[in-house]
């Protein structure tokens, strides 16, 4: 019995056991294939599209990252104009210079301020210590003053500008003892022309 169940052929093996006649391929043959080739084309293009995207937007935040610094920077500039002002009397411009913190690349900053320059000397109405004989006899004002703060973001090696910002600002201060120092930076032209509202 098991020598009959041996010899016993199926319909395709007798069409493929006979010399001469070849096996029909099936209409869907190959097509999974293609569907298959299509798919990975498309992922590509998905993967690559998706890496383009990605990497501008790492360079879009890398370059806002830079504009708020150097803003923050200029920001600073002018209160440290107006810190050296009301503590220390010290109207001239100056120039500051500092690494960026955490910086493997050698970059720096440098802040450029104006003068701290007059705009405004009016008495001071509103101020008590201004009411008369409760203080004393001095005079107190009210004093506004335009400053410039240009931020420059530099490549110490080759001072490239990476960036620059400017802050153009007018504190007021009051009350506040009129002062001769400020008005120096009325007579050099150099210091006027820094000076930009």
């Amino acid at each position: 019995m098991k020598a009959k169940l041996m010899n016993k052929q199926t319909p395709d093996s007798r069409i493929l056991s006979r010399p001469g006649r070849r096996r029909r391929p099936r209409p869907a043959a190959g097509s999974a294939y293609l569907v298959t080739l299509l798919a990975l084309v498309v992922m590509t293009m998905l993967a690559l599209s998706l890496s383009l995207v990605t990497q501008s937007e790492l360079l879009i935040g890398s370059n806002e990252r830079t504009i708020q610094r150097v803003f923050y920077a200029a920001d600073s500039g002018v209160a440290i104009a107006t810190a050296n002002a009301l503590v220390a009397a010290d109207y001239s411009s100056k120039t500051i210079a500092f690494p960026e913190p955490d910086s493997l690349l050698g970059v720096e900053y440098e802040v450029e301020l104006s003068a701290f320059f007059p705009l405004l000397n009016a008495p001071c109405n509103l101020c008590q210590i201004n009411d008369a004989g409760q203080y004393g006899t001095k005079q107190y004002f009210k004093n506004d003053y335009a400053v410039t703060s240009v931020a420059t973001r530099k490549d110490a090696a080759d001072t490239a500008v990476l960036a620059q910002r400017a802050v153009r600002a007018v504190v007021e201060i009051q009350p506040q003892d009129l002062s001769v120092s400020a008005m120096e930076a009325l007579g050099d032209p150099t210091e006027v022309s820094k000076i930009k509202l």
